[in-house]
Order: C-alpha cells, then sequence, then structure tokens
C-alpha cells in the first residue's frame, strides 16, 4: 500500500512517467479524467451542486485542513465571491523539501492540475480566476466568484466569512488521496497497459524511498519492517499489520487494506491492478535492500494480504 501521506509524490511521479513516455497532452487527458464532475471521483461537483459558492467553501475548508495548507480565505455568500491566499501549498511544498530531502525533481508543470477543478465549477455556472506566479515558491491564490451575483468588487463587511487554516494546527492527513491514486492506476492499466503501470509504480518507488535503502546489507530486514511499520503508523492503521522478522526472512500479514476500505466505504470502485501498488512496490524495495520478495496471498474484496522477503 502506498500510503496517503505519500502521494504528493506518488502524483507528481505519475504525472512526469505520463509526460515522459506519451507527452504533455497526455497529462493533460489524465488531469481531464481525474476532474470529470461524475461525483465518483474528486467530489467537489456533489458539494457545488448542493450548496453551490457555500458548498465550494465546504469542500475546500475540510480538503485544506487535512492536507495542512497554510491558507486565508475570504468570503460573501451574499455578494458571490470566495478569495483564497495560499502561503503554502502543503503538495507543491511537499515537493520541494522532498526534493532537498531525497532528490526527487517535482513535476514541473504540477500545480497546472489544480487548474481541472475548473470543470466542476463550469458545471455549476461558477467561475474562476487563478493567480499561479508564484508557484515555484508554493504560493498561489484565487478568486472564485458567481456571475450571476458578483458586482466586481470585494470589500469587507459583516457579511464576509474569514477562514485561516495553519499547518502547524491540523494535521496532514488527508485520506480521499487514496482516491486519486487509485484513479490513476487504473487509467495507466487501461490506457497504457499493466506494463507501463509496473514500470511506474516502480520508478516512484525508486525515486522516493531510495534513501531508506542505500545502506541496509547487514540488516535489510529490519529497514523493511521499518519502512513498513512506518506506513501503516502514518496511515493510522498499525493494528491491521502483524510482521515475523528472524533476521533472515520477514513474514507480513494484513488484515485489510486501509485504502481499500476507505474507497469502498465511500463507494467508489477499486481498481483490478490496485494490488500492483502493494506487490510492484514491495518487489522494489525487496530489490533496493538486495533481498526477494514473494506474495502469499490478496484479497481484493480487502486488500487482506500475506506476503515475505527473504535472502
Amino acid at each position: 500500500m502506498i500510503s496517503c501521506t505519500d502521494f504528493i509524490a506518488a502524483y507528481s511521479e505519475l504525472f512526469t512517467y505520463l509526460d515522459e513516455h506519451y507527452g504533455h497532452e497526455e497529462v493533460e487527458r489524465f488531469w481531464i479524467y481525474l476532474f470529470e464532475p461524475t461525483g465518483k471521483g474528486i467530489p467537489l461537483i456533489n458539494f457545488a451542486k448542493e450548496k453551490g459558492l457555500r458548498g465550494c467553501w465546504e469542500y475546500w475548508a475540510g480538503t485544506l485542513s487535512e492536507e495542512a495548507a497554510d491558507v486565508t480565505c475570504y468570503m460573501n455568500e451574499k455578494e458571490g465571491w470566495i478569495t483564497s491566499t495560499m502561503h503554502y501549498c502543503p503538495s507543491k511544498g511537499r515537493l520541494l523539501e522532498l526534493q532537498k530531502e531525497t532528490g526527487l525533481v517535482p513535476y514541473y508543470d504540477y500545480c497546472s492540475h489544480c487548474n481541472y477543478y475548473r470543470s466542476a465549477l463550469d458545471k455549476v455556472g461558477l467561475k474562476w480566476i487563478r493567480n499561479h506566479i508564484h508557484v515555484d515558491k508554493a504560493l498561489c491564490s484565487s478568486i472564485l466568484y458567481d456571475p450571476k451575483v458578483f458586482k466586481g468588487t470585494m470589500d469587507m463587511s459583516e457579511d464576509v466569512e474569514v477562514l485561516e487554516i495553519r499547518s502547524k494546527d491540523t494535521e496532514y492527513f488527508h485520506r480521499d488521496f487514496h482516491s486519486s491514486l487509485n484513479m490513476g492506476i487504473d487509467y495507466v492499466a487501461k490506457i497504457h497497459g499493466e506494463e507501463a503501470l509496473k514500470d511506474y509504480l516502480a520508478l516512484y518507488t525508486k525515486h522516493v524511498y531510495h534513501k531508506a535503502f542505500e545502506k541496509v546489507q547487514n540488516d535489510p530486514m529490519d529497514a523493511i519492517e521499518a519502512h513498513i511499520r512506518d506506513t501503516y503508523v502514518r496511515e493510522k492503521a498499525l493494528h491491521v499489520l502483524h510482521t515475523e522478522n528472524n533476521g533472515k526472512s520477514l513474514l507480513v500479514k494484513i488484515d485489510y487494506c486501509p485504502a481499500v476500505k476507505h474507497l469502498k466505504e465511500t463507494g467508489r470502485d477499486v481498481s483490478a491492478w490496485f494490488h500492483y501498488a502493494t506487490t510492484v512496490v514491495m518487489e522494489e524495495i525487496a530489490s533496493m535492500a538486495g533481498v526477494h520478495f514473494e506474495l502469499d496471498a490478496y484479497d481484493a474484496e480487502t486488500g487482506a494480504a500475506a506476503y515475505h522477503f527473504f535472502k
């Protein structure tokens, strides 16, 4: 499993993979697919259709809080506008931090994916202006407005609501990232085939996790066990993980996959290829650690799995 806390790196790596193999136009096609306002993918459309401008406010308030953003937003629902200033984007900021820590190179056009929220906003008649002048510093801003109401001026008044989110006051834990990864896995496998999906996941694993396995020749099982344990700690699901490590082999049992559980609880269809987020990632980790990996069992219904590593 790829934790939802590792999703941003997986997201950026997917954009890079699609661009390098099929061109920027394919990245744009993927964004269109990912943000298509059907109600089954990114759920902004469900909020916007129900409550309009306020629905958007509520959607982003929840999402940006779970993503531990540093952002200030103002809304005057009566006058039909929302303005937001992202002081430090949790997604781009995370990529910039990973670049320093691991050498991971963020996708050069990463921030453009946010523009594709527009499909849901267009569907309910809202307009959106985005400022990406300083996205290289993880900064952006936007104005969202209802053209039927907004008169072109934003003034502070008693009707204005203020939302301030600070990363120091929130926890970075956004489970719905599992949905976007699930859709990305499904897209690559259906459009480009299983081998392309495996190639992407292997490259992601190498680029993101290589630092943890650079010097583990003497204790590879301990390093792998620590990595897997950390994944489930960050996923708040350590209770589903069981391991047996004797130094020569590492047995791992997962009662259920937290990602699969979330997808099913939120009414999403789990991709037939979602298990590759476990098998390919673990195969690549084994390779980096200089050991072998075998999958012993996998239940597509729950994501329960059993596998082992050995010298």
